[in-house]
């Protein structure tokens, strides 16, 4: 990866790491304001629901900007990487997960989320947010599956491991676990563990693909 391109890649990771910290300030900020909120019980989308006491500024300010700053490392990795179809489809898999926590935000479920109150914005937040985190599971995997062969190969291992828990989070949400809110952390941890760790590999330069590779030490 040339200077211009390497620059370019920390670029993405800082806006990644920047949408992660707006998340997660986000969630621990208005679990500590939202009367008697349960981390462990309430599913995070409760934080910015209509009515609820932190809706507007954990949607506006957390979920709305967290999810574009996501999107555009994903946009960004997607033109450094444009070489490799499967990595491209990767990163845009990965962007729409980005971009479904913004969406969340612009569609708030239900107070509580609750179940009894369908709404327009109830029906488009389910709809975004679950197709969000049906993609970043598929992303991770074909990210990981790209990878293997390459100077990150130890993202392939990583996404493996993170893909088996996003599938047990999101299974648990779908069968609504008494526990949802934790295996839904749990979900959107192993989905910001990989990227985290991708986009260091491409900040640092190790997401060449495997052609590029050959070529340059020829």
């Amino acid at each position: 990866m040339t200077g211009g391109r390497q620059a370019l890649g920390r670029i993405a990771l800082g806006l990644l790491v920047t949408g992660e910290l707006i998340q997660l300030g986000a969630i621990l900020w208005g679990g500590a304001v939202y009367p008697g909120y349960d981390h462990v019980r309430q599913h995070i989308s409760e934080l910015g629901a209509t009515g609820a006491v932190t809706g507007p500024a954990v949607s506006w300010w957390g979920f709305v900007p967290s999810g574009l700053f996501m999107g555009g490392f994903c946009l960004i990795a997607a033109w450094l990487l444009r070489r490799s179809g499967l990595a491209v489809t990767a990163c845009l898999l990965l962007g729409w997960y980005g971009l479904s926590l913004s969406g969340a935000g612009v569609y708030p479920c239900a107070f509580e989320c609750a179940r009894s109150e369908i709404t327009f914005n109830a029906m488009m937040h389910d709809l975004v947010g679950g197709t969000g985190y049906l993609t970043g599971i598929i992303g991770m995997g074909l990210a990981g599956l790209w990878a293997r062969h390459g100077r990150a190969s130890w993202l392939a291992p990583l996404g493996a491991i993170c893909v088996v828990i996003a599938m047990v989070g999101f299974g648990a949400i779908i069968v609504e676990a008494e526990m949802g809110g934790l295996f839904q952390r749990g979900l959107e941890g192993a989905i910001a563990v990989f990227l985290l760790a991708f986009g260091w590999a491409l900040a640092r330069g190790r997401l060449t693909p495997p052609a590029a590779q050959a070529a340059a030490g020829s």
